[in-house]
């Protein structure tokens, strides 16, 4: 019997825009869990397979179905679908495919199943599977992410709260962790998780979706998480990320199981770990707390790679109008097909309209601003079918780095032996290093004396800690008066740098206010385990270390290559009226062949002192 060609479509209409509803939908293994589909697993009864298709079929051994799933394609926030080519089972083809479209009041969501079936079997299964049930179950759903997104929470579909055999346990717990992170919302907010969120979100818990769903500060949610972790409610572990298509390839519950170098199933190459933006924090309850169910409903969730919000393949001559959005920041746009990519900067009057066309000349050269919300035509002028991407390459917005934690002291403090193992040596790729020093020390101790002096400087340690901490870095070491700090971006580090000089100028406990002087410098560096603590050692650290001694008081000198990170531009252009920058051209003791651009900012504050 010829293959019967099946289209079924449902629509329903939500009060919450596609930008909110798509952090949920996107989420593919637990919607298709929530929509009542059935766990699947890797079939791989072939070994011929290209490595961006896999093999799936179902758990349940009475089911007959396999078959090859196409990579999602996405364009986030209002589209996203997939492709099925059965194998075996009464399907033939399948497309599931979701629309959200912006409305008045909110947004649309359609959600369509179409394909071909064969037989009478495939006929009475394709009736029962596509029928109102499903629609019920899927508006269902959607009323459930609608009122959590409205209630600031994550949904949950647990008919009652998962509890301990012993509750004066639980209590015991809830008691301590708000006691020793003297946060008792954020404690409560996460225990009260742990109780009633769903596996599925539990399985990876991420402190940066906590921090924006709560609306509480990353340094709060990571000191009670760390806490969580020290008394048994939370366990952590690191995911091992592709340096390519940024697919996690491995978990390791401890960095001395890092190995190099490791290989990627999802593009077929060899790589090596990358220690500031290849490995990332990841939580889940502990195992004497919650036991989670370990079911796979998806194995393509678009969800897990947030930091891409276009994913589509165009065949051979093929033209695609497509929409997204697009936060203010950086991307490049590039394809698996062709060298180089599209260097994209997204700004408010940037092009509303833009064409890229994807051949085999070189695309490193091109470069385009885009509004927020572009419409974008695609053209392959390949002779093949090509995948093109859109990826942000501000990947500290999505995820929590070894490197921003390791240096934590809570962190060190907590978990000493959470080290990079022997003497084996991690790359860090674009750091960006923070050095400070006391400009006025002589003065500061003949003004103070020598017990108060040293008060002042170990309390400026104490300031200077936390306010990095809360701008996205982590102090290294001290040297003497002398600071190491890493940073994901320059942007962090300068505003870090500012904002511990404020208050140090607005201090009214010595006579003579603290000065600072900093050097910031971004680059690659070298992670290794020295002296009990994760340390960085390379030119980057140097350089940024050396360029210290041009600064003077209230002055921090950037080096051109952290100068032209475009968040740092509008920061200083937006502060133009309070700041001086000087270009200048350093010679750096070590570099003697070298000539270094640099600006040199000086801080121009009010004078007014205030108490603290």
């Amino acid at each position: 019997m010829s293959a019967q060609s099946f289209s079924f479509i449902y629509q329903f209409e939500s009060s919450v825009s596609p930008k909110k509803l798509w952090q949920l939908v996107s989420d593919t293994n637990r919607f298709f869990k929530d929509i009542g589909e059935h766990p699947i697993q890797m079939a791989n009864l072939s070994n011929q397979q290209e490595s961006n298709l896999k093999e799936l079929t179902y758990e349940q051994i009475h089911r007959p179905d396999v078959w090859i799933e196409e990579p999602y394609q996405w364009e986030a926030p209002y589209y996203l679908s997939v492709k099925r080519t059965y194998k075996t089972g009464y399907f033939r083809s399948l497309k599931i495919a979701v629309n959200l479209i912006d409305t008045d009041y909110g947004s649309k969501i359609s959600i369509r199943y179409s394909g071909t079936y064969s037989g009478f079997g495939g006929w009475f299964i394709t009736k029962k599977k596509f029928n109102k049930t499903l629609k019920r179950r899927i508006k269902k759903t959607l009323r459930v992410y609608e009122s959590a997104i409205i209630d600031g929470v994550l949904p949950s579909k647990l008919k009652k709260p998962v509890t301990l055999h012993n509750p004066v346990r639980w209590k015991s717990l809830k008691e301590r962790l708000i006691t020793i992170t003297e946060k008792p919302e954020i404690s409560d907010k996460l225990l009260n998780l742990i109780q009633t969120g769903d596996d599925q979100d539990l399985e990876h818990l991420s402190p940066l979706k906590l921090s924006r769903v709560w609306k509480k500060p990353l340094s709060d949610i990571l000191a009670v998480m760390f806490y969580a972790v020290k008394i048994d409610v939370l366990s952590f572990s690191w995911n091992i990320l592709c340096p390519s298509c940024k697919h996690k390839v491995d978990n390791c519950r401890s960095l001395v199981q890092l190995t190099d170098p490791m290989f990627c199933d999802n593009c077929g190459e060899d790589f090596q770990v990358e220690f500031n933006r290849g490995v990332q924090l990841s939580f889940k309850p502990h195992i004497l707390v919650r036991k989670l169910q370990h079911k796979t409903y998806c194995f393509g969730n678009p969800s897990t790679l947030c930091h891409i919000p276009l994913y589509i393949t165009l065949q051979p001559g093929q033209k695609r109008f497509t929409k997204v959005d697009l936060p203010a920041g950086n991307y490049r746009i590039y394809c698996d097909k062709t060298e180089g990519y599209v260097e994209a900067k997204v700004k408010q009057g940037g092009l509303e309209n833009a064409a890229l066309i994807f051949s085999h000349d070189d695309l490193k050269q091109q470069l385009v601003t885009l509004s927020p919300t572009p419409n974008l035509i695609l053209h392959n002028q390949t002779s093949e079918a090509i995948t093109i991407q859109c990826e942000s390459m501000d990947w500290e917005q999505f995820s929590v780095s070894a490197s921003e934690v390791t240096s934590l002291s809570i962190f060190r403090d907590l978990f000493p032996r959470e080290l990079i193992r022997g003497k084996k040596k991690i790359v860090a790729k674009d750091c960006t290093i923070l050095f400070t020093d006391l400009f006025n020390s002589s003065q500061l101790y003949q003004s103070e004396g020598d017990d108060s002096a040293v008060g002042l400087v170990i309390n400026h340690f104490d300031i200077l800690q936390q306010i990095v901490h809360e701008e996205r870095g982590a102090i290294v070491k001290t040297i003497g008066d002398a600071v190491m700090a890493v940073f994901p971006k320059p942007i962090y580090a300068v505003r870090a740098f500012n904002r511990a000089q404020d208050v140090f100028k607005n201090d009214l406990r010595s006579n003579q206010p603290i000065l600072l002087k900093g050097g910031i410098h971004s680059g690659d560096c070298v992670a290794v385990t020295l002296n009990n603590h994760i340390d960085y050692f390379g030119n980057t650290i140097n350089i940024a270390s050396r360029l210290v001694d041009y600064a003077h008081g209230e002055e921090v000198v950037i080096s051109s290559d952290s100068y032209k990170c475009p968040y740092l531009k509008e920061y200083l252009a937006d502060r133009r009226e309070n700041l001086k920058i000087h270009h200048f051209d350093a010679s750096l003791k070590g570099f003697e062949s070298e000539t270094f651009e640099a600006k040199r900012i000086t801080m121009q504050t009010s004078p007014l002192r205030l108490v603290v």
